[in-house]
């Protein structure tokens, strides 16, 4: 938990620019494994000030979904054009909890952490991740894949 709050301060300093803050929203549904369905929400370091460009900066979501949520910290490269992103590749460190019967076999109140890649073109949305169990009764699952697609941005 300590560690999440040193990023999250770091991650708020890295986006001020000159005293402003420069940020942009991050917001997303889709269906996933194992969590049905999720919605994402949170920023990104990167504004949209730029009529055509492409930038990079950190990406920091929060996605809860019927089944599990999910906190993603990481990267973020965009391209955008008029103020609307057109493409968005994250790569995150993400923690992974879940309840209320996960898709998969996978049981409830389990931890898991991982890396998680999210792919956004227009409005739609690809994301893939691995996931390693950390805690929790359940020792099928060592390892677990994540899925999922849907619109955001």
């Amino acid at each position: 938990m300590r560690l999440l709050a040193v990023l999250i301060v770091l991650f708020s300093v890295s986006a001020v620019d000159g005293g402003l803050l420069e940020w942009s929203p991050t917001v997303g549904v889709k269906v996933t494994t194992p969590q049905k369905l999720s919605v994402s929400i949170g920023f990104c370091s990167i504004p949209w000030n730029s009529l055509w460009g492409g930038d990079s900066g950190m990406v920091l979501r929060l996605e809860p979904g019927l089944a599990g949520g999910k906190v993603h910290l990481g990267i973020r490269s965009a391209f955008s054009m008029v103020f609307i992103p057109i493409t968005s590749v994250d790569i995150c460190g993400s923690l992974m909890y879940t309840w209320n019967n996960p898709w998969n076999g996978l049981e409830n109140e389990q931890t898991y952490t991982g890396i998680e890649v999210r792919g956004g073109f227009h409005l739609f949305i690809l994301s893939a991740g691995i996931y390693r169990h950390v805690s929790g009764v359940d020792t099928d699952h060592d390892w677990i894949f994540s899925g999922g697609a849907g619109l955001g941005f």
